[in-house]
């Protein structure tokens, strides 16, 4: 159960439009339901038939649909086959992404939003996908899914490859680089160009109370194409209390400003306080402050018409139960 209210300091006490460059905390000045899921998963040695089904604003988004409103929607749902005598795993269904370092449920985040780059990466896919266990420290995955987006059902004929190694150099670190490419136009466009999306996710333990994650992404779509970092860093305090920061900067041309012809330098900066309870339930505090060169964020206006400005400061209270 994931519910927040998010103040917007620097716009009007208009929720419209919703938020620049945020992924599912689109809404300002509203307490929110922003997803209520539930997982069910049976294992059959060597089936594993699994379901992901959730409700709010999040679930609307995330089975494409619009801003402000709320949905049921199936976030995963899958068959799992472990091939008897070897390591390799095929899922077929609906799946979560493998690209990213944040994920769709935000208990397991260290942050509560999602940084600018969780916004021009994909979240789900449906399609096939292969998973091998080559050893200990490396394992490899390839995939065949509709588009990247709007991807159930498939809007062409076309198909989205993608690969993704795993490697576990060191027990405290681990490196995911990942890939997927494709052509995700309508079915009868005049211009269809592939879209490549590549992502690379470096997470290192320092101690059991300090961890480091860095996220670097490179999208292109024919002229349009964006470059990011993000860094982040948690700090465990005790039981009751982690702290936990991110910076990034991503240079956007037509990405997350879709239609954009000019290049965007934008950036954010996140401090996120978290106190856990009784180990299922959580309250987190935020303020993130987010800015670009030019006067890209909306302060008020209408969704036709919006106000913008060059800079954009929120604080998010969040309240997640979980149980797991």
């Amino acid at each position: 159960m994931d519910s927040y209210y998010l103040y917007n300091f620097s716009g009007s006490n208009s929720r419209v439009p919703p938020l620049l460059g945020r992924s599912y905390d689109l809404q300002s000045n509203s307490f929110t339901l922003s997803y209520a899921k539930i997982a069910l998963e049976i294992d059959s040695d060597p089936v594993t038939v699994r379901a992901d089904l959730g409700y709010g604003q999040l679930a609307s988004l995330i089975s494409g649909g619009s801003p402000g409103s709320s949905a049921f929607a199936a976030q995963q749902a899958y068959a799992s086959l472990k091939v008897p005598g070897t390591q390799l795993t095929i899922d077929f269904g609906r799946f979560n992404t493998t690209a990213g370092a944040e994920v769709i449920e935000a208990n397991r985040n260290w942050i509560y939003s999602r940084s600018l780059l969780f916004a021009i990466i994909p979240v789900t896919h449906t399609g096939l996908r292969l998973g091998y266990k080559i050893n200990d420290m490396v394992s490899v995955q390839a995939s065949l899914v509709n588009g990247i987006f709007n991807d159930s059902p498939d809007i062409n004929s076309d198909k989205t490859g993608g690969i993704s190694v795993s490697i576990a150099p060191l027990p405290t670190t681990s490196i995911i680089a990942t890939t997927y490419f494709g052509k995700e136009g309508a079915e009868g466009s005049a211009v269809n160009p592939v879209r490549f999306t590549g992502d690379l996710v470096v997470a290192h333990n320092i101690s059991d109370q300090l961890g480091l994650n860095l996220n670097i992404d490179y999208i292109k779509l024919g002229d349009a194409n964006a470059f990011g970092v993000a860094a982040m860093g948690r700090f465990v305090v005790n039981e009751h209390l982690n702290l936990a920061a991110r910076v990034e900067f991503l240079k956007d041309k037509g990405i997350l400003l879709a239609g954009s012809t000019e290049s965007e330098s934008i950036f954010e900066g996140t401090l996120t306080a978290a106190v856990p309870f009784a180990g299922h339930y959580e309250m987190r505090a935020e303020l993130r402050d987010d800015g670009a060169s030019n006067a890209i964020f909306p302060e008020g206006g209408t969704m036709l018409m919006p106000e913008l400005k060059k800079n954009q400061f929120t604080g998010t209270v969040a309240f997640l139960g979980y149980i797991q």
